[in-house]
């Protein structure tokens, strides 16, 4: 089993060692290095701010806060509304967290409405819409069924998205400014630790109810930049592989190294030295194993964990 050990770490290191380089403490999460990628310049995708992952968070806030202006609203309404606009896009993340970073008295006035929203998500998330017509998708009996049953998994997804994001924001106030529907509201705060130079977390395992809030913080006093997917049972390798293979081209770089599947269920985005990244999330409702994944090229066969769902 040594041997087998062994064999492992040295295939991940070598894989690692031909996309990692070392980086300092002062680089921000979205700028450190990455893989090298041939082509030109020319050939990088376009980036939206708002949507794409791989900008800055100075970028975003500058692209709400001329939203917001141009609307004659808060900057925390403008990033709600993008949040809402985002949908599933690699920036969710990213958004919910300037959300949560603006002034209190913003996200108090605020408030009603993410209460609301948030009230509204957990209906729909509840309700597993997309069960009945997964199963009619499943029995192949038409196109338009399939169409359907993407159609619900999106809608149920976007909701917990929006969810998650509003109670961030509300739990971003100091208690006594939350509004009294959040003490029903009890979030599971979790919390892990890069092992320097051993691409692996610790704790790694976690166990939460269905449908529980959870919080993941991320702290990296790794030399290397690191990311973490929540992902569909048993998609591990499928989504490993797939990162491995972004980071051959420009596209990857762009997207973070997030595997364009829709078994990717949650992000958090990459989190350069010395940093912490936090994610905040709806559990799904279904139980059972969901892998934990850092999806930096070659890094997935050792830095993976398991978020048990009961």
């Amino acid at each position: 089993m040594k041997l087998i050990h062994y064999a492992l770490c040295m295939g991940a290191l070598a894989i690692a060692a031909k996309y990692c380089h070392a980086q300092s403490a002062s680089e921000t999460v979205h700028h450190a290095h990455a893989p090298s990628v041939s082509g030109s310049a020319v050939d990088a995708p376009t980036v939206n701010p708002l949507r794409d992952a791989g900008v800055a968070q100075a970028d975003r806030s500058a692209a709400l806060a001329a939203i917001a202006k141009g609307s004659s609203i808060s900057i925390a309404a403008a990033t709600l509304e993008q949040i809402e606009a985002c949908d599933a896009c690699l920036a969710r993340n990213d958004l919910a967290s300037i959300l949560a970073a603006q002034p209190a008295a913003d996200l108090k006035a605020l408030a009603p409405t993410l209460v609301s929203k948030a009230n509204e998500s957990a209906k729909d998330a509840s309700k597993d819409a997309s069960k009945d017509a997964s199963k009619d998708a499943s029995k192949d009996a038409s196109k338009d069924a399939s169409k359907d049953a993407s159609k619900d998994a999106t809608n149920k997804s976007t909701s917990r998205f929006v969810k998650a994001a509003c109670i961030r924001a509300i739990f971003a106030l100091p208690e006594s400014d939350r509004p009294a529907q959040a003490s029903a509201w009890k979030p599971r705060m979790l919390k892990t630790t890069t092992v320097p130079g051993k691409m692996a977390w610790d704790p790694k395992e976690f166990t939460v109810a269905s449908n529980a809030i959870v919080a993941i913080e991320m702290i990296n006093p790794d030399s290397m930049q690191h990311n973490l997917l929540v992902c569909s049972p048993g998609s591990l390798s499928e989504i490993g592989v797939a990162a491995d293979k972004l980071g051959e081209g420009a596209v990857g770089k762009q997207r973070e190294y997030v595997p364009d599947s829709q078994k990717v269920l949650e992000i958090m985005g990459l989190t350069a030295p010395n940093t912490t990244g936090v994610l905040w999330f709806i559990a799904p409702a279904k139980p059972g194993t969901y892998p934990l994944v850092c999806t930096y090229p070659g890094h997935w066969r050792m830095m993976n964990g398991k978020l048990k769902v009961q």
